[in-house]
């Protein structure tokens, strides 16, 4: 018998949540993924609970991610020099967005999730101070011998006199959809910032065209993985941002591309970035990039809260 429960973003009651979808990625049998009616938050439940959360982010989420990986090849997360090699695309992207609204030369940044450090090395060769928060010790270690400093959890920083100084900016990428309060952990971040501060996260999208166009049974089943606990539309997304009561701006990005989503068709499996790029042109797969994103059919979307001066 299915357990009754609400939306754990707008409260909407039972009655207005659906079932979206069995397949959850490495999940238990009991987990499903919802679709709530009126927000339009998509989510895992039952969730993890929070021991168990913990317990993945500590022992098992870097063999989880090579593990999801080794499909592709593209994001090399079994070592941190690898790491750092193979996103520094997603590096170049994100920096598209980011670059103006870094903190003037010295300003203060901190990374929340920052794996391998591979956003933070190059800001901090440029004289910003940078500071990470990374769970996976075999990353805050590595970081932390290479002159950030990295703490393994929000706790130990809050405890830290790293903090008084507060920070300018604060980033995170594909972490605010993993917490199990979305809002309560970015509503937590907000006191850590200096006047006229940042923060500035993405997720995951579920107008991703894998699921709102093309549907694909087997992207169904690759995408809905049990380390994530919501996943948001454009418009559940603008629910959150809006309950914050900030100045707030919301961009939309496609991160994977046409050859992508065709090796995902044909081949049924990650692992076609750029496969057909040299037949297909640059050109050709930058315009479905932007069509994609025009159309709101899209895979990532970025939030950016300011607080007041």
């Amino acid at each position: 018998m299915q357990i009754e429960h609400n939306c754990p973003l707008c409260a909407s009651p039972n009655s207005s949540q659906r079932l979206f979808s069995n397949n959850v990625y490495q999940g238990r049998q009991d987990q499903k993924v919802f679709r709530c009616h009126i927000c339009d938050l998509t989510y895992l439940f039952p969730k993890l609970s929070t021991e168990e959360k913990e317990k993945f982010y500590r022992d098992d989420f870097q063999d989880f991610m090579a593990g999801r990986a080794s499909n592709s090849g593209e994001d090399g997360w079994l070592e941190s020099l690898e790491h750092i090699q193979h996103n520094e695309p997603q590096r170049k992207r994100r920096m598209r967005y980011l670059e103006p609204h870094l903190p003037n030369q010295g300003g203060r940044i901190l990374d929340i999730g920052c794996s391998s450090g591979f956003m933070l090395f190059p800001l901090a060769e440029r004289g910003f101070d940078c500071t990470g928060i990374e769970p996976t010790k075999y990353f805050a270690d590595f970081m932390n011998s290479s002159n950030i400093k990295c703490f393994e959890n929000h706790e130990d920083l809050m405890r830290s006199q790293h903090l008084k100084q507060g920070f300018d900016l604060i980033m995170h990428f594909f972490v605010a959809d993993q917490t199990t309060d979305t809002f309560k952990f970015i509503e937590k971040q907000i006191p850590l910032l200096r006047e006229g501060g940042k923060i500035i996260f993405e997720v995951n999208s579920t107008d991703d065209p894998m699921i709102s166009l093309y549907k694909l049974e087997a992207f169904d089943r690759f995408y809905w993985a049990v380390s994530q606990n919501y996943f948001f539309s454009y418009k559940s997304f603008k629910y959150l941002i809006e309950k914050f009561n900030m100045e707030f701006e919301i961009i939309q990005d496609q991160r994977y591309d046409l050859s992508n989503h065709l090796v995902w068709a044909s081949d049924g499996k990650p692992g076609g970035m750029g496969r057909f790029t040299n037949v297909l042109g640059k050109e050709i797969e930058e315009n479905y990039k932007q069509a994609l994103i025009k159309s709101g059919h899209c895979d990532t979307l970025i939030g950016i809260l300011k607080k007041p001066k």
